[in-house]
C-alpha cells in the first residue's frame, strides 16, 4: 500500500513536471506580455528593463499558480470523465442516447450486443426500431412518445434489428440537456428473457424452500404422531400382556397341565419381545425422521446421539470436532446441518465401504462451516451423478441459505463435502423453520 502510493505521488509530480515543461513558454511569454503592456500603461518605456525584473517574477508566479490550478481542475475533470466512460462501457444494462429527433447519438457495448448494432452506428432512428411493434403508433405518436416521460416503471418493448430479428426489453427513460447537442434522452434497456430466467429461478428456488419446509413439517407430525400415538399405544399394549401373564400364573396354572402352560408362556414371552422391538423400531424411525434433541438442545447433541445410533447400526466410527462454538443457530441452518450429515453418512455406509467418518462442525459469529469426510472407495463426480436426488436435496438446502456447497471425491481417495453457510443474526435462533 505505502509503495503504491509513492509510485501515484511519484506519476503526480511526473504529470505537473511535464505539463509545466509544455507550457513553460506560453507561461514566460504570456508574463512578457503584461509586463511589457505594464510599462506601456506606466509611461516608463525609457526606464531600464531591470527595475521591471521583480514584477516580472511576480507576474510569471501569479500565472505559473493559475496553470497549476487550471492542471489540477483539467485532471480532476479527465478522471471524473474516464469513470463515466468505463460505467458507460462495463455497465451490464444496455444504454442509448437520443437526441431530440429520436436519433442514436451514443450507444454503450451491451446495448450493442442487444441489438446488433455497432457501436459507431450512430445514425439509426430508434423509432425506426420499434416502428413493427402491434399498436405502437398508439403508444409512441411522436407528440406522446414514451420516451418524451421520464418512466418510473420500465415499459415492455419489441424492438426489431438491423437484422430482421426481434428483441422483447423493458425500457426505461431519463433526460438531461447537453451545452453541444441540446436535449438528451437516457434510454436504459433490459431482455426479457435474462429477466425472465431470473425470476424462472427465483420461483424455482422458492418453490423448492416451500417443498423442503413442508417436507420437514411433514416429518415432524409422523415423527410426533408414531412417538406419542403408535408407541404409547404399543406401549399400553406392553404392558397390559404384562398383566396377562402375571393372571397366567397365578390363575391359570391349576387348570393347565405344565406343557400347555410352558408353552403359553413362551408364545406371550415372544409377543411382548416383538412389541419391545416394535416400539424401539418405532423410536428409531421417528428420531431418523426428526429427532426431538434437534429441536429441544440444538444440533451439537442431536448429532451426537445420531452419531451414536449410527455406529452401533453400521460399525461405522464417527470421530466429531466442534471449533468455535458460539451457541445455536437459527433452526434453518440446524436443520440443514443435520439433514446434510444425515445424507453423507447414509451414503458412505452404503457405498463408501469405511470405517471411520470424520464430521467438523465451525460455528462462528457470522459463519457456520460443515465438513464431512470418508476415506472409503470414493467415485468419480458426473452431471448425472451430482443431480442425484441426495447430492441435488443437499445442495439446495446450502443454495437456500445463500451459503456455498462443495463436493470432491475420486477413487480409492474417499469423499469430502465442505458447507460454508452465512449467520445473519443470532438472537432469531431456533425462531425460524427448518429446511
Amino acid at each position: 500500500m505505502k509503495g503504491e502510493a509513492t509510485m501515484s505521488s511519484f506519476r503526480r509530480s511526473l504529470g505537473i513536471a511535464g505539463f509545466m515543461v509544455k507550457n513553460g513558454l506560453l507561461t514566460i511569454l504570456t508574463t512578457l506580455i503584461i509586463v511589457f503592456s505594464i510599462r506601456v500603461m506606466l509611461g516608463n518605456m525609457d526606464t531600464d528593463w531591470k527595475r521591471f525584473i521583480p514584477t516580472f517574477f511576480f507576474v510569471l508566479i501569479i500565472i505559473t499558480f493559475f496553470f497549476f490550478i487550471i492542471y489540477s481542475q483539467g485532471r480532476r475533470l479527465r478522471s471524473e470523465q474516464e469513470q463515466l466512460v468505463n460505467v458507460f462501457k462495463h455497465i451490464s444494462d444496455g444504454v442509448l442516447v437520443l437526441d431530440s429527433t429520436m436519433n442514436i447519438k451514443r450507444i454503450n457495448p451491451a446495448a450493442s450486443r442487444m441489438l446488433k448494432l455497432d457501436e459507431g452506428e450512430v445514425s439509426v432512428s430508434f423509432c425506426n426500431m420499434c416502428s413493427n411493434y402491434p399498436g405502437l403508433n398508439k403508444l409512441c405518436s411522436y407528440q406522446d412518445c414514451f420516451v418524451s416521460d421520464s418512466l418510473q416503471q420500465p415499459v415492455e418493448l419489441q424492438l426489431i434489428t438491423p437484422q430482421g430479428g426481434a428483441k422483447s426489453i423493458n425500457a426505461s427513460v431519463s433526460h438531461y440537456v447537453d451545452s453541444m447537442h441540446g436535449p438528451l434522452s437516457i434510454l436504459r434497456i433490459q431482455e426479457i428473457e435474462e429477466q425472465r430466467q431470473q425470476e424462472q429461478h427465483q420461483i424455482a428456488k422458492m418453490i423448492t424452500h416451500s417443498i423442503l419446509l413442508a417436507q420437514e413439517n411433514e416429518r415432524k407430525l409422523i415423527s410426533r404422531e408414531l412417538h406419542d400415538g403408535i408407541g404409547q399405544s404399543l406401549y399400553s399394549i406392553l404392558i397390559q400382556s404384562e398383566v396377562l401373564k402375571q393372571n397366567m400364573d397365578s390363575e391359570l396354572s391349576e387348570d393347565l397341565d405344565a406343557t400347555r402352560q410352558y408353552v403359553l408362556q413362551e408364545k406371550l414371552d415372544t409377543l411382548q419381545e416383538s412389541i419391545r422391538n416394535t416400539i424401539e423400531d418405532i423410536r428409531d424411525l421417528s428420531a431418523e425422521l426428526r429427532p426431538s434433541a434437534l429441536d429441544d438442545i440444538g444440533l451439537i447433541a442431536a448429532l451426537r446421539k445420531y452419531f451414536r445410533t449410527y455406529g452401533q447400526r453400521f460399525g461405522i466410527q464417527v470421530h466429531f470436532k466442534v471449533e468455535e462454538d458460539s451457541g445455536r443457530m437459527s433452526a434453518a441452518i440446524e436443520t440443514a446441518f443435520y439433514r446434510i450429515v444425515q445424507e453423507a453418512l447414509t451414503n458412505a455406509a452404503k457405498y463408501a465401504q469405511t470405517d471411520v467418518v470424520d464430521v467438523q462442525l465451525k460455528l462462528q459469529s457470522t459463519l457456520a462451516e460443515l465438513e464431512v469426510r470418508d476415506y472409503g472407495l470414493g467415485f468419480i463426480i458426473t452431471t448425472e451423478l451430482r443431480q442425484g436426488v441426495g447430492l441435488y436435496s443437499m445442495e439446495e438446502r446450502v443454495k437456500i441459505l445463500g451459503g456455498s456447497f462443495d463436493i470432491q471425491s475420486s477413487l480409492g481417495q474417499g469423499t469430502i463435502i465442505q458447507v460454508q453457510v452465512p449467520v445473519e443474526d443470532r438472537s432469531i435462533s431456533g425462531s425460524e423453520e427448518g429446511v
